[in-house]
């Protein structure tokens, strides 16, 4: 069954049901069939055509999900992009997969409406609201028919053009088909013990695919989902009381802001039982105990391999792995001759999954690069144990080759990150005539620390070749928007920032 087959399902099986609760607003899934065939019919008015792009360039709202489902409704590939990108980067991705509409709306636009922003031509805007140059959507789908638009789209059609976010350079766009979109709901829905009683809250944006996650189990498990405007610490705790959220998805350093606030009698009283939270290994445990949470789970996957790896509900978490495959997935740790290499050894992640891209969009020659056979190479290094749990190590291109030695800048950032006054961390390598390349960490701290303290530091937790030699104190880290560090730019910069270079 096709992610959109639900929502027809779920109108048949649960008209009356909530299905998405944003901003005081309920809407069920008898509702949410008819706004998506309303506005399916719109987009084909406007001479959307099965296999077009539709670039969603919305912040969270009902519309947006609305939008999303309708794009795939007609035919359509979705193209989830965040407004507030720049009007260079935005260009960029616009100009590559090349829109038949862009969806946006008044108050939420961004750079898709900035004069800045290159449009190809035959692209057409249209916005929720009044926006200067755009067709108005509200008022054309309210005369649109609520009938099931005249396309089926097949397993094998394009269905989501995602965008990396860039870390290593320009983004590329990532194409997956209709029967590879929503394949997560087969380990998720049983994995994290969903059923339709249940509420999944998210609070980033929804062009992330954390998000976009929770509202796709949505229609798959027939369950609730409820996401704000924007994420609020203050708010958090009510809004999961209100939403009587059961499950939330997240990422580890929104668990890290909630656990930076004053203890509340909300927080140890929500129905919240199981957190899948990315990246928040760290501190589950402290999660677990302040908030009463039965379970804090992480994952492992990306924007081209998808969902690989899940930990099991209730097993005890293994330090350093996020779990073994989820079902249909195999994992290959493979030397760099393509070789398979035995348990224990680190060698680059490979994938064999149903549920991965099906290729780099208007990109052959990269995509023939990702691939060996039907498996993908990740481009990330790690290691599975004796039962087929993955331990990430770093990515390929990030381990650090220091006179013959390989280092993990993963493992390095997690050391200088363990003292008490550093809020971030980035570790490159730099170009050595002599040693091939050096270490050098970017530190953001809250108070003034001396390099000698930071390297005492980190000489007892590593090997002294580990050890940077370069530092270099900064305000703050160059990011994505979806907050990985865009360490391409730091290698590419000359020593100095907005700290002085000390070491």
């Amino acid at each position: 069954m096709l992610l959109i087959d639900h929502v027809a399902l779920n109108r048949r099986e649960r008209g009356d049901k909530p299905y998405l609760v944003h901003e005081g607003r309920t809407v069920t899934f008898s509702e949410f069939d008819r706004l998506t065939n309303q506005m399916a019919n719109t987009l084909r008015a406007l001479g959307v055509v099965k296999g077009d792009r539709v670039t969603i360039g919305l912040g969270n709202s009902v519309e947006y999900v609305v939008a999303a489902f309708a794009t795939l409704k007609a035919g359509a590939i979705l193209n989830p992009v965040n407004p507030q990108l720049g009007a260079g980067e935005l260009s960029y991705v616009i100009g590559h997969a090349e829109p038949r509409v862009i969806v946006t709306a008044a108050g939420s636009s961004g750079n898709v409406t900035s004069p800045d922003l290159k449009r190809p031509p035959g692209t057409r805007l249209a916005a929720f609201g009044d926006v200067p140059g755009a067709e108005r959507l509200d008022e054309l789908v309210a005369q649109s028919p609520d009938e099931q638009p005249p396309v089926r789209p097949e397993p094998q059609d394009g269905s989501t053009l995602l965008y990396t976010s860039g870390t290593t350079g320009k983004p590329k766009g990532v194409l997956f088909t209709h029967g590879r979109t929503g394949g997560s709901s087969g380990f998720f829905i049983p994995g994290l013990g969903i059923t339709p009683d249940d509420t999944i809250l998210s609070v980033g944006p929804l062009f992330h695919g954390n998000s976009w996650s929770g509202a796709a189990l949505g229609q798959q498990a027939g369950c609730t989902f409820a996401f704000p405007r924007a994420f609020s610490a203050s708010e958090f705790w009510p809004l999961a009381h209100r939403t009587h959220t059961s499950i939330f998805f997240t990422l580890g350093t929104i668990l890290a802001i909630l656990l930076a606030q004053e203890p509340n009698e909300l927080e140890r009283t929500s129905d919240i039982r199981v957190i899948l939270g990315l990246g928040s290994a760290m501190i589950r445990d402290r999660i677990r105990e302040r908030f009463g949470i039965g379970h804090v789970v992480e994952c492992f996957g990306s924007t081209d391999a998808g969902v690989v790896t899940l930990e099991p509900l209730g097993e005890k978490p293994r330090p350093g792995s996020a779990g073994p495959a989820v079902p249909g997935v195999e994992l290959h740790i493979l030397d760099d001759d393509k070789r398979e290499l035995p348990v224990r050894e680190v060698g680059e992640i490979a994938v064999e999954s149903p549920f991965r891209m099906a290729s780099y969009f208007r990109d052959e020659e990269q995509t023939q690069q990702a691939l060996h056979g039907d498996w993908f190479l990740t481009g990330d290094l790690g290691y599975l144990d004796e039962d087929g749990w993955l331990y990430f190590v770093d990515r390929k291109r990030d381990v650090i080759r220091r006179g013959g030695e390989n280092i993990s800048s993963v493992l390095v950032e997690k050391a200088i990150r363990e003292h008490p006054l550093v809020t971030d961390v980035a570790v490159v390598g730099i170009r050595h005539d002599v040693l091939g390349q050096e270490v050098k960490a970017f530190v953001v701290t809250r108070e003034a620390v001396s390099v000698d303290d930071l390297r005492a530091f980190v000489a007892a937790r590593l090997a002294k070749f580990q050890v940077p030699t370069l530092w270099e104190f900064r305000d703050a880290l160059p990011k994505t928007p979806t907050q990985r560090v865009e360490k391409y730019k730091l290698r590419g910069e000359t020593p100095g920032g907005t700290r002085p270079l000390l070491g």
